[in-house]
């Protein structure tokens, strides 16, 4: 199986600050793709066009942005599609599929641990079980420094947290398996910026990247298909010989062209 990209960094304050979800596709919505990062960050605190109450709420939005798009993929694509008006429901989905590339400590979380615990039919999660996970990470030395158990309990708890914002999981102090269908159009976002680095159908659709999604390899080639059978993509199968045809030839084409 396809591995994930391999971000650097295990940012506990990603996590505790959450997924910012909104505050992101505010934020996107105003970005200038011709400025830097930097910039652009500059530009949002100056002139506040989120509508945030007030300069402190801003600079922590602003800084978590800074902080979570400093590496990883070009966020283009997420910002022409925010800019373009794409609904929440799907954009949120495709800001899921980037964080694979940026933030490590959810990407091991999602592939690591949740999609692991799915197949194995568990279907409810609380903090108590997502500590060893954070146990692990901590005697990897993945933080650069020791936490304390305070401070790998709320890891834990804000890790679930994140997958909630996703709407990945539900409830509260015990969390629930949400199994949240994935929009067609992030399935065609994943499945572009995958044919940017695959080398073939088969590391497409084997990717460990779907598990993001928490979509093993079935389900994806049944979501493949659904496509294949609105004319939104070409896709056949044959043996272990497979064919796929994407409708545009990399992710900015495709995010321009659905909100064009």
């Amino acid at each position: 199986m396809s591995s994930l990209p391999h971000p650097t960094r295990y940012s506990g304050r990603l996590a505790r600050k959450g997924v910012l979800v909104e505050e992101t596709y505010r934020v996107f919505a105003h970005w200038d793709l011709g400025m830097s990062l930097r910039e652009n960050i500059s530009r949002i605190r100056a002139t506040n066009p989120i509508g945030a109450t007030n300069q402190a709420w801003l600079r922590e939005v602003t800084a978590t942005l800074s902080n979570r798009f400093s590496s990883g993929d070009p966020v283009g694509p997420l910002v022409t599609l925010a800019k373009g008006g794409l609904a929440m429901d799907t954009w949120k989905f495709c800001l899921l599929w980037h964080l694979g590339s940026t933030d490590g400590l959810y990407a091991d979380f999602a592939t690591g641990f949740l999609f692991p615990k799915l197949e194995q039919e568990v279907a409810v999660f609380t903090t108590d079980d997502v500590l060893p996970f954070v146990h692990d990470l901590v005697a990897r030395d993945a933080f650069g420094q020791p936490l304390s158990e305070y401070g790998v309990r709320r890891l834990a708890r804000d890790l679930l947290r994140m997958a909630c914002e996703f709407g990945l999981l539900r409830g509260t102090s015990r969390r629930e398996v949400a199994h949240p269908a994935i929009p067609d159009d992030a399935i065609l976002y994943a499945l572009h910026d995958l044919q940017g680095a695959a080398s073939s159908v088969h590391q497409i659709m084997d990717s460990a990247r779907w598990r993001l999604f928490l979509l093993g390899p079935a389900q994806v080639e049944q979501d493949v298909l659904h496509l294949h059978q609105f004319r939104r993509l070409h896709y056949q199968r044959a043996g272990s010989i497979r064919e796929l045809s994407l409708p545009h030839a990399n992710l900015m084409a495709f995010a321009q062209a659905l909100v064009a």
